[in-house]
């Protein structure tokens, strides 16, 4: 994940700041609840209230600072920052957190329990984690995870979120409970006494006392105008010229002082400044590709000297950023004057951060760019990594950056799309995408595939199986990735048809040519299937032998944590666990596997990893909860067109749908149904007996009553008849 370590630090104040001693109070106050708000318009000098308290806070509390945009919409992105900025304030401690954000670990059920609880044994010293520009984040996932956090924070840890608006967070409820601290643009405004303190002590101009009050009444203590009318009025001759014009509304205000400003500076630094306006960071050798110079690093220095709204972002001052309200007139400027060059400003830094692999920031300077093929080649060579760490927001805003024409027209953009859709259960949009002919662009071999993930995802092997015929016929010389899907479906699709030699196959087929190419979730998927084949056909070693091929990805801080690629393996495990007499392993792991399963796995794997998460609890005398679990699996089964063998697992549930034999009317009962999706395996009728927790004579009792519904006398024709009408 390209994370940018510059948002971790708190912002670099160039000048002495301002002594606030009533507003750190304030802040300070309020650090022994849960969470300090601090909410105004632009300029109000919210982070540098927040900068101020940190400069004053005794040496027992530590600051861990994120420095948010719209990037971090993305929640997997978002808490990443979040982990690895508390882990640098706290070097102990955060070790397990650290791994999993590194690893893309799903945030809600694995990440946040993971770092609440490391925080509540660890921490010792009080930590404050600061949330800037909070108004950036564009998120009701994230909002739901941070009102998470706050509720469950450990008595050490305080959050303050900066923001322009006010976040949906649980804020009546804190308020109600005394655990949220407010401070408002009110709070933040300058009294006279601070104006005079701001603009001759610190700043240095030759003001008289009649000449502040006029400015703090005329800019009622905002300190992004003070210092913007302190700019313009150091390049006047008299100092005190008309001060009449620092009044009305803000907007105006502020396009009025932005040209005093641009006014009184060199032209090579007026240029610069405006054309960088572009950037939401800034280094010295970013700004040349954009400007085409090569004395950015003398221009950066010449404007932190005039302290023109520059921030520093690390120790060193190699990356900058123009105050945000600065940088928004800059942009004014730049649009008016010179509005051909906007886009072309924005594709120079969108090849610079290409060529470094930003993905990021190189997508969000192409959109802006107006760039189309600058993004498809961007997209279509970071997309997959992405997806890979678990970002799957991240990728899906890429492509719709792109549009759905640009993403139908190429095969692996439409992989994109289908995996984001898949992962996040959205079969809805999937369905719709296959089924909208219109304009339709992506076909053959792929699309096949597409149509055959989707109809295995619902639930309907009958139509995937067809979908896969077809797939074989239109077969070409396609990335690896599209063969590792066709592969990894059909031992999918035989698994649930109880065609387990046939699985075998292809599993493994899939897991080598995955492997080939580094397709972790392939390989990981396929020896899923590989584990579970051999463990229903009664080789358990054979079974644990294809889970040791897995390797560490069954760790929790593993690179799939979060991956529903790892329901299977999960599933294999636990069950290996219940054989081996471990009940509390077993329902560990099967717990994973049903919450993994959760986050993208077909409705058959969901019900696969229900079930075996009923038994272990119903084992364990844990009854009301595996009932409840029992419902949800169910309902699944219910909702699946054509299950396969997958409603065996749930034999003696009478919700389950029973198959009604063709041209008689006459029903299978549940355990005829279950007996039946099991004959097709190699399993003996004692082993058949075995699994679904009969006696081996009920089994040969509900044989003969198939072979007579049937009308055939063998197992072989009981399962050639069971499948002609469907029934397998």
């Amino acid at each position: 994940m390209d994370l940018l370590s510059t948002k971790i630090h708190a912002p670099r104040p160039r000048r002495s700041l301002v002594t606030r001693d009533r507003l750190v109070e304030r802040l300070a106050g309020g650090a022994g609840g849960r969470l300090t708000l601090v909410s105004a318009p632009a300029g109000w000098g919210k982070t540098t209230a927040v900068l101020e308290w940190q400069r004053c806070a005794p040496g027992t509390r530590r600051f861990a600072w994120v420095s948010l945009d719209v990037e971090d919409s993305d929640p997997t992105r978002f808490w990443s920052y979040v982990v690895r900025s508390l882990a640098t304030a706290l070097p102990h401690g955060l070790e397990e957190p650290l791994r999993l954000a590194r690893a893309g670990a799903d945030p809600a059920h694995v990440l946040l329990p993971t770092l609440v609880n490391a925080l509540s044994e660890t921490v010792a010293d009080r930590v404050v984690l600061v949330l800037d520009d909070y108004h950036e984040v564009a998120s009701a996932t994230v909002d739901r995870q941070l009102g998470f956090l706050v509720d469950h924070l450990p008595p050490t840890l305080h959050v303050v979120v900066i923001s322009r608006t006010r976040p949906a967070l649980p804020l009546a409820r804190l308020r109600s409970r005394g655990e949220l601290a407010e401070v408002r643009a009110a709070d933040l405004r300058f009294s006279r006494a601070e104006t005079a303190a701001l603009l001759v002590d610190v700043l240095g101009l030759g003001l008289s006392t009649q000449d502040v009050a006029a400015l703090q009444r005329r800019t009622e203590g905002w300190v992004a105008a003070l210092q913007l009318a302190a700019l313009s009025i150091s390049t006047r001759a008299t100092p005190s010229a008309p001060l009449e014009a620092f009044s009305g509304p803000h907007d105006h205000l502020v396009d009025y002082l932005a040209a005093e400003v641009l006014g009184g500076l060199p032209p090579e630094l007026r240029s610069f400044v405006v054309r960088t306006s572009v950037l939401e960071r800034l280094t010295a050798p970013l700004c040349d590709a954009v400007t085409g110079r090569d004395d950015s690093a003398l221009l950066l220095d010449e404007a932190d000297r005039r302290n023109l709204f520059l921030v520093a972002l690390d120790d060193r001052r190699e990356w900058y950023r123009y105050h945000h309200l600065f940088a928004d007139a800059l942009r004014d400027v730049l649009r008016r004057e010179s509005p051909d060059d906007v886009p072309r400003l924005h594709r120079r830094a969108a090849r610079w951060y290409e060529a470094r692999g930003a993905a990021s920031e190189a997508v969000r300077h192409a959109v802006a760019g107006g760039d189309r093929a600058g993004l498809r080649r961007v997209v279509s060579q970071h997309w997959n990594a992405t997806y890979n760490h678990g970002r799957l927001a991240t990728v899906g805003g890429w492509l719709d950056a792109l549009g759905e024409a640009d993403v139908r027209a190429d095969a692996w953009l439409a992989a994109a799309r289908v995996m984001v859709w898949a992962d996040e259960g959205r079969l809805d949009e999937l369905d719709a995408w296959i089924d909208d002919d219109h304009g339709r662009t992506v076909d053959g071999y792929p699309y096949a595939l597409v149509r055959a993930l989707h109809r295995f995802k619902s639930g309907d092997l009958a139509r995937a199986s067809d979908e896969l015929v077809a797939a074989a016929r239109l077969r070409d010389d396609a990335k690896p990735f599209w063969p590792t899907v066709e592969r990894c479906l059909r031992a999918a699709v035989a698994c649930w048809l109880g065609d387990y030699q046939s699985c075998r196959r292809e599993a493994a087929a899939a897991a080598t040519l995955a492997g080939s190419y580094g397709n972790v979730a392939g390989r990981t998927y396929a020896l899923g299937y590989l584990a579970l084949a051999c463990l229903d056909e009664g080789d358990a070693p054979a079974a644990r032998r294809r889970l040791d091929q897995v390797g560490d990805q069954l760790r929790p801080g593993s690179d799939l944590s979060a991956h529903f690629a790892l329901t299977l393996p999960l599933l294999v495990a636990g069950r290996l666990h219940r054989l081996a007499g471990r009940p509390d392993a077993a329902v560990a792991d099967l717990e994973r596997a049903v919450s993994i399963s959760r986050l993208g796995a077909g409705r058959l794997e969901r019900v696969a990893a229900l079930s075996g998460l009923v038994r272990a609890l119903e084992e364990s005398g844990r009854r009301a909860d595996a009932a409840t679990l029992r419902d949800e699996a169910a309902a699944l089964v219910r909702a699946c067109a054509v299950p396969g063998r997958v409603a065996t697992l749930l034999a003696d549930d009478p919700r389950v749908p029973r198959p009604r034999l063709p041209g008689t009317g006459e029903k299978l009962t549940a355990r005829e149904a279950a007996v039946l999706r099991l004959l097709p395996t190699r399993k003996s009728l004692r082993d058949i007996a075995a699994d679904l927790f009969v006696s081996h004579n009920t089994v040969k009792t509900h044989t003969r009553s198939l072979y007579r519904k049937l009308a055939v006398s063998t197992r072989e024709e009981a399962v050639g008849r069971a499948r002609d009408a469907g029934l397998l």
